[in-house]
């Protein structure tokens, strides 16, 4: 059995981070179990187990990096880094131990992924109790018979020094590709859009006859995003989540300088 000890990142990572391990273990029919989904699997339709085997004490034990850094745990592999061989090194510890437990980020299994999305979609779809009520959901899907909807995803918080603040916007840089991608909706798809803002902090935007605000919990408005027809907002899992679950089309803020092009917007997994 391969477990998931160590989750990395926010929402967004872990939920990528478990859907490369779990098409794994799809793949060469593997048993997997995920712990670190506790606070989460409640919310999908079919997640992969978050049972702790055995009760094994590894998932918690303080002691646990020291016994890793001194090699003590044999059966603990930690994907820190990427290699173009990490499937063969995962298979040898499969085949070496009963229980083989893993974390870090760099374990990437692209073909997988793109071969078992739509398992994995139907896996991860929000449960029907979260969202069947929600008033800005059912917006959405009025609009969408007439008008296009894009998604802003607005983050901030961390990227103000993540990456020396390369993606760290201010709500101006945000309002002009706003404007710019309603000019190309206009011009080439001869309709008109309404915004939704997604974000976890509060924006100067105000709501108005073609602007809506979110205000719900992150898994909603994920899901809220994936109903968008287009995402855009700085590199983030979360909103590539949407994008992977949506099958929407994205496009990734770099700059400052509001340029847009309906061109750029992709689905995450081309093909």
């Amino acid at each position: 059995m391969l477990i998931l000890y160590k989750s990395y990142g926010d929402y967004g990572n872990r939920l990528f981070q478990n859907l490369n391990f779990e098409c794994f273990c799809m793949e060469y029919g593997i048993s997997y179990s995920n712990p670190t989904f506790q606070d989460i699997c409640k919310y999908y339709v079919s997640p992969c187990t978050s049972s702790q085997p055995g009760g094994n004490s590894i998932l918690s034990n303080r002691l646990r990096d020291m016994l890793i850094n001194a090699k003590i745990l044999k059966n603990v592999i930690m994907f820190d880094y990427e290699d173009a061989n990490n499937i063969d090194v995962l298979l040898a510890y499969i085949h070496s131990y009963k229980n083989v437990y893993v974390g870090g980020w760099y374990f990437h299994v692209p073909a997988l992924v793109k071969k078992f999305k739509d398992v994995f979609i139907n896996k991860y779809t929000l449960k029907r109790n979260y969202y069947e009520n929600n008033e800005l959901l059912k917006r959405i899907n009025q609009i969408k018979s007439n008008q296009i909807v894009v998604g802003v995803h607005i983050r901030r918080g961390d990227y103000k020094i993540f990456n020396d603040g390369k993606w760290y916007f201010d709500d101006n840089v945000y309002a002009k590709y706003m404007n710019n991608l309603r000019n190309e909706i206009k011009k080439y798809l001869h309709q008109e859009c309404i915004f939704i803002i997604f974000s976890n902090e509060l924006t100067t935007f105000k709501e108005n006859d073609n602007t809506y605000i979110s205000n719900n919990e992150w898994f909603i408005d994920q899901y809220l995003m994936s109903k968008c027809d287009f995402l855009i907002g700085p590199p983030s899992t979360f909103s590539m989540w949407a994008n992977f679950i949506g099958k929407n089309k994205i496009y990734n803020i770099n700059d400052d300088s509001g340029n847009i092009e309906l061109n750029q917007f992709h689905y995450m997994l081309k093909g």
